[in-house]
């Protein structure tokens, strides 16, 4: 043969195919062995992925995604404000475990950055004690997902249902898996207006960002425009006072609310004064390194006139022949002053009758009965009997077989009665 005549001087091309193995056809019968280039109609060319399909012709696209790493995602739209079934979910009461991410939110006009959302939803199984799933939703914008809910439609399988506001559309929805669970997402979600009424409520945790600051409340502040400090507050230290009150560097001294405009003052938690609507009241004393002054001439004057039908005036003031006097005045006259002499000595003065208000001052101080305590009884023949002790007197000798020995002696404390107490009398 003649390379030069590309073979077309073959007697028999026929017999030349059938020797060289080629079948019928150069495009039949090629690749019927293992090791061999597949044509025809062969499974490997007709199971063959086509390229102009993107993916299109994937039997299996979920798992195709899992199995190179990509995430599953699709789109979804939501116009109504209000519940969404956004999902039905297998999940085997083994720990199982679904996420699904929401990209966007609701609303769609330029310039509102806060619709450009993300939310996502993390779904947990029991392992069926008790049996359930637990749904969280992690919300880091206003305009994303608001609340999420679950229904145990049968078995392990449950509708999820999320909140969202009006505008939500071409939402894209991202989620996975793990191998045990199974996801379904639904496109075009079924719509309500509430929440169906037989779901169970999952969790919401604000993510807070520079978009969704939290409030003062949120943490437990106390916002700088002011507001309401539940509890007592302490400067610089711990509050140990307790109750509505302030404390400053020590922690038991500051203010106390005690009742309707009463303010309490404290030292070392001890109480000091009050102040209310009537004024400062002390029960300590009032100290100051300087002269307390009103007016000029050493002298000072305090004048009430409220609701008296006079005028009541205190007056320190003193001159030649009184070096200082202290006064009380009335439109009337004085009512008694106290002064120091010229020759040093004090003067006190009532411009009438002195009359205590109170006997108890007295009834304290003094004794005002006298008995006899409790019997006290002590053995004389065989015993100790009682030896001489101030305060008690014998009121009794016993002899029961009226024998020329005493048997026995009783004995009584003396008592004096001093404002409300029994006292025993030491000695008389």
């Amino acid at each position: 043969m003649q390379k030069d005549k590309n073979l077309a001087d073959v007697p028999d091309k026929a017999l030349a195919r059938q020797s060289l193995q080629l079948g019928d056809s150069a495009t039949r019968n090629v690749g019927t062995t293992q090791g061999t280039v597949a044509a025809g109609d062969d499974s490997r060319i007709t199971g063959a992925m086509q390229k102009d399909q993107n993916g299109g012709d994937i039997p299996d696209k979920k798992q195709f995604a899992r199995t190179i790493g990509a995430v599953t995602s699709t789109t979804i739209t939501l116009g109504e404000s209000g519940w969404f079934k956004i999902a039905t979910v297998v999940m085997p009461q083994s720990t199982s475990t679904v996420v699904i991410k929401l990209y966007g939110g609701a609303g769609f006009n330029v310039g509102a950055f806060e619709t450009a959302a993300i939310s996502e939803l993390v779904l947990r199984s029991g392992n069926s004690s008790p049996a359930g799933i637990t749904a969280t939703l992690w919300k880091r914008s206003p305009n994303g997902v608001l609340e999420c809910a679950w229904i145990n439609t049968s078995g392990d399988t449950y509708d999820i249902y999320i909140n969202i506001g009006q505008y939500a559309y071409w939402l894209i929805a991202q989620y996975d898996y793990t191998g045990n669970a199974n996801v379904t997402l639904h496109s075009t979600p079924e719509y309500s207006s509430v929440q169906p009424g037989n779901s169970t409520s999952g969790q919401t945790y604000t993510l807070y960002n520079s978009l969704m600051k939290p409030t003062p409340e949120d943490v437990g502040a106390l916002s700088v425009n002011g507001g309401r400090l539940n509890g007592p507050l302490g400067i610089g230290t711990d509050n140990a006072l307790g109750g509505n009150s302030i404390v400053f560097g020590d922690n038991d001294t500051g203010f106390k609310w005690h009742s309707d405009g009463v303010l309490g003052i404290y030292a070392n938690n001890a109480l000091v004064g009050y102040i209310d609507n009537s004024g400062l009241h002390m029960s300590v004393d009032v100290l100051t390194n300087g002269a307390v002054r009103a007016g000029n001439a050493k002298k000072l004057s305090l004048t009430s006139n409220n609701n008296s039908t006079m005028t009541a005036t205190f007056n320190l003031w003193g001159g030649a022949d009184r070096p200082t006097v202290i006064e009380l005045d009335d439109d009337q006259g004085w009512q008694f002053y106290s002064q120091r002499n010229t020759d040093g000595s004090i003067s006190f003065r009532v411009n009438g009758q002195m009359e205590p208000n109170s006997y108890s001052n007295f009834d304290s101080r003094y004794v005002q009965d006298i008995r006899l305590g409790s019997l006290q009884y002590g053995q004389v023949w065989n015993g100790p009997g009682f030896s001489d002790t101030s305060g008690y007197v014998i009121t009794g000798i016993t002899n029961g077989n009226s024998d020329e020995l005493v048997d026995g002696a009783h004995r009584r404390p003396i008592q004096k009665l001093i404002g409300n107490q029994w006292y025993n009398v030491v000695s008389i």
